[in-house]
């Protein structure tokens, strides 16, 4: 499935239908917050650093939630989140991405991808 986000307002929808295909999907509810927040996570940096539109792809498969988000220029977050710190502002979302993923890496594309267990 598909979205597109112009800004927060239409990232709050898309977050809720992109939820709704988990659910209606069979992700565990507990993944379903995972992968909300990982989402919002990412298509906010897109918003606010990238200050474009943001693109994201999600699918069920293999017992993974997968998950890309994209810009349409082409950005490379840090390869390790290293900030834990509750009140950072920079580097808090990219850990909290990591602490419930299985995996994030850069598609040849430039898009972001992530891996969340699905169960």
């Amino acid at each position: 499935m598909i979205f597109e986000v112009e800004n927060y307002a239409t990232m709050r929808d898309a977050l809720e239908r992109f939820c709704r295909f988990l659910a209606d999907g069979g992700v565990a509810a507990e993944r379903v917050f995972d992968s909300k927040l990982v989402a919002s996570e990412l298509i906010g940096n897109v918003l606010k650093h990238a200050k474009q539109q943001a693109k994201f792809c999600a699918e069920i498969k293999d017992g993974f939630v997968e998950l890309c988000v994209f810009s349409k220029t082409p950005f490379e977050p840090p390869k390790i989140s290293k900030n834990a710190e509750l009140y950072a502002e920079h580097g808090r979302g990219l850990f909290l991405v990591d602490s419930v993923s299985v995996e994030r890496t850069l598609t040849q594309e430039g898009g972001i991808l992530v891996r969340i267990k699905a169960k």
